[in-house]
Formats: structure tokens, C-alpha cells, sequence
């Protein structure tokens, strides 16, 4: 038990890098968030320290100096998941990729840090207790289904944790919820989606958004449970559902606003037109696919508007993407160029995914040896190569640790990654 302070960038006389605060003001130090809570309540905290040589002291410091001192902390001890999903999608990787692809967690710590999504399944009344009382909030929840014995079938173990009590219980508290149910054809989909929806439509509106997306099937499920896709057909009644079903829980909601949408993949399956951008209002489910098509719409849009503005654009660029964002962009974007920037030559590529396998569509998932073969088997490749922006992670590598610059000498043609929009100004050369 303790916090280590691996580095402290500021000035502090107190403080020094591989101290540990084991104590802050009489209460255990087990995480950061001890320190943060504490930090942010009181004008002067006490800390109980292990200097690097052993030593334990005891310091009253000031916040404020504690903040000012650029102190950062170990890397945080998640909490590993303990359920074994039948659609997993780590469970679904293919080998020999970076370490962190592989790791499992259920923490709601780093669902409040990072919007990561828990399960609830194995919170403890403590844990629910010191969510409430250090507010955090809001908290992303995987439910999948409020009906138990789906819900053990979906997580693949026993679970004695009521979803819906626990969410109240947190409601109660204050804490926002944003949920998600990953969808399977003939599983908790038809009558157990509508119960799960209508029993989290009660917990509005603390249970802000419910996100339905469907299961992500990869190549690599040899000894995993056979589970079916979604077809055309079935992406089409599912919509036309969704549809009828938001105007039944028009009462949860006293500002007009959505409760629960549909993923992208659905619409471009249904091969539906997007809804407009008043449909998603805050766009409160990006993470899972819920809108991001149209906000990239309407980034374009903006883009051109403002291009047009300026001068004709006459740079040239080939746009590598999956199959997904090729579909947006041909059916959605190509046209609007075509109209307001004829001057611009705009390629598109689209790149088969034979990382993961054919079924995996989006950008995000892109690895650079697929983007490699596919563009030299390719003809009328520009010489200048713009990446979809979330193939790219923090660390500046693609999911198979290839970098821009990697593609880049390997291809022998300029690669550029755009913030958000490959009509910025960075790419288009204004």
C-alpha cells in the first residue's frame, strides 16, 4: 500500500522522486486518486512519507505547492478483469502485437480517467461508496443485457451483482452513467434488447446514454464460441426498431434529447442514410462509433467552407482508409469536393484488413504491413499519403507498430496524418 513519486519536475523541498506517500491525513494512500481527492478538499494536507533510504516523516504541506511541484506518480495497479466475454475482442487478437493490446481490465479508475468501459460485475460496496464520495463521475458501463442469465452467458461466469440496483445505487450518488450493449444476433438482441433498454431508460437521467453496437468478429476465434453477424436484413430491422422505440421513451427525457443510438455500422449495414447532426446532439458516444460519421460530415463541411473562403486548394493526396471510412467518404464526402473544390484531386483507397480479417472494417484498426501491400498494389497512388487520424495512437505507431515514418521510407511517398480532417491546412498546403 503506498503511492511512489517517480519524478518531481518542479521545485519541492519535501518531496523528492522514489519517496512513497503511505498515509494522507490519517487515510491509507492506495492510488493517485487518494491524493488527487484529498488535494482538491483541503487548504493544508498531511502526508506520511518512506523517503527513498527507509526513512518515514511526517509533512504538512500546501496544495497549491504540491501541484506546483510537477509531481508524477507510478503507473497506476489496475484492476484486472475477471470475466471471460464470449466475444472478447482481446481474446480475438492476433499474436506477437505490443504488450498493453493484451491486457484485460475492469476498473472504474480508469473509467473515470479514460473513459474506459467496466462491467460493475465484481464491484465491491466500498468500491461503490468511494466512487460516490470522490464523485467520479461520469463512468462508461458495458451492461449488454439486464437479464441475468444472459448476462452470465455473455461474460461467461456467474454474476451476483444486480446491474440495474447497482446503477441506481450509483444514481443516487450522483454519478453520471453512460452504458453500452454489445449487440449478438439471437442473444440479447429482439425482446431482452428492448427490456434492457427500457429498464436503463429508468435510470435516466443519471444513465445519460446507452450505446448499441454491434459484436466485433475477428479472423482469430479458433476454440472461442461460434457467434453469428449481423446481416443486411437484420441491421435494417433493428434500425427501423430504434426508431419507433425513441419516441416510446420520450417521457425520460425533459429536454428533447436522445437516450439511446445505434452505432454507425449499423446504418452503413442497413446501408441507411446517416441521421443529420441533431440526432446525436452532444455526441456523447464517440468513443463507440455513435456519430462519428456525422461529426466528420459536418467537420467537412466547416473545412470547405472555410477553404473556399480562402483561395482554391490545389494540392493532390491519396486517402488510405478501411472499408467503413471508404464507404463515408465515397458516398458522403467525394461528392461535396467534387462541387465546391473541383481544383482539389482527391484519391481514395480502400485497405483490406488481413491483420484482423475481413469483417474488421474500421480505420482505427488499419496496421501499417496491410497499408504497405495494398498501396503497392495499387496504381494512380499520389505521392502524398494521408492516414485516417485514429490509426494513429498516442505513442505516434499503428496497431501493428509501424510509424508514419516507417510508411513512409518503405513506400518512398510523403505520409501525413491530420489532426482530425485531411482537409486542414497542414495537408492541403494553403
Amino acid at each position: 500500500m503506498g503511492v511512489k513519486i517517480n519524478e518531481v519536475s518542479g521545485k519541492s523541498e519535501l518531496i523528492h522522486k522514489g519517496d512513497e506517500i503511505i498515509k494522507i491525513n490519517s487515510m491509507p494512500a492506495g492510488d493517485q486518486l487518494d491524493i488527487l481527492f484529498h488535494m482538491d478538499d483541503y487548504e493544508s494536507v498531511n502526508l506520511v512519507l518512506k523517503k527513498g533510504c527507509g526513512k518515514v516523516v511526517d509533512i504538512s504541506v500546501d496544495p497549491r505547492h504540491f501541484r506546483e511541484a510537477g509531481i508524477l506518480f507510478e503507473e497506476m495497479r489496475f484492476i484486472n478483469c475477471r470475466s471471460k466475454c464470449i466475444f472478447c475482442f482481446v481474446d480475438q487478437m492476433v499474436k506477437g502485437l505490443r504488450d498493453s493490446l493484451y491486457q484485460k481490465d475492469d476498473d472504474y479508475r480508469l473509467s473515470f480517467l479514460y473513459g474506459n468501459y467496466i462491467t460493475l460485475n465484481d464491484i465491491s460496496n466500498e468500491e461503490l461508496d468511494r466512487i460516490i464520495e470522490y464523485h467520479l463521475s461520469p463512468l462508461y458501463v458495458s451492461v449488454h443485457s439486464v437479464n441475468n442469465d444472459i448476462r452470465e452467458h455473455l461474460f461467461g461466469r456467474p454474476i451476483s451483482n444486480n446491474i440495474i440496483t447497482i446503477l441506481k445505487r450509483l444514481a443516487d450518488g450522483g454519478i453520471t452513467i453512460h452504458a453500452q450493449i454489445v449487440l449478438i444476433p439471437g442473444i440479447n438482441d429482439g425482446k431482452i434488447l428492448e427490456e434492457s433498454v427500457e429498464k436503463l431508460a429508468e435510470v435516466y437521467p443519471s444513465c445519460r446514454s446507452l450505446a448499441i453496437v454491434p459484436v466485433g468478429l475477428t479472423k482469430h476465434r479458433k476454440g472461442l464460441p461460434e457467434i453469428p453477424r449481423f446481416t443486411k436484413k437484420e441491421a435494417q430491422k433493428l434500425v427501423k426498431w430504434a426508431e419507433k422505440k425513441e419516441v416510446t421513451l420520450a417521457e425520460y427525457s425533459e429536454t428533447n434529447r436522445r437516450f439511446f443510438y445505434l452505432s454507425d455500422e449499423f446504418y452503413f449495414l442497413a446501408e441507411k442514410k446517416i441521421p443529420d447532426s441533431n440526432y446525436y446532439g452532444d455526441y456523447l458516444q464517440l468513443s463507440n462509433g455513435v456519430g462519428m460519421s456525422r461529426l466528420f460530415i459536418e467537420e467537412t463541411k466547416n473545412e470547405i467552407k472555410n477553404l473556399k473562403k480562402i483561395h482554391a486548394a490545389t494540392a493532390g493526396f491519396t486517402i488510405v482508409t478501411g472499408k467503413l471510412g471508404y464507404k463515408l467518404i465515397n458516398e458522403y464526402i467525394m461528392p461535396m469536393i467534387e462541387t465546391n473544390l473541383p481544383e482539389l484531386k482527391v484519391g481514395l483507397l480502400s485497405v483490406p484488413n488481413t491483420l484482423f480479417g475481413e469483417n474488421v472494417t474500421v480505420s482505427g484498426l488499419l496496421s501499417g504491413k496491410d497499408i504497405i501491400e495494398t498501396v503497392k498494389r495499387s496504381k494512380e497512388i499520389a505521392d502524398r499519403i494521408v492516414l485516417p487520424p485514429n490509426s494513429i495512437n498516442h505513442d505516434g505507431l499503428l496497431i501493428d507498430d509501424f510509424s508514419p515514418l516507417e510508411l513512409q521510407d518503405e513506400l518512398q511517398k510523403e505520409i501525413l496524418v491530420p489532426e482530425s480532417n485531411f482537409l486542414e491546412d497542414s495537408i492541403i498546403n494553403i
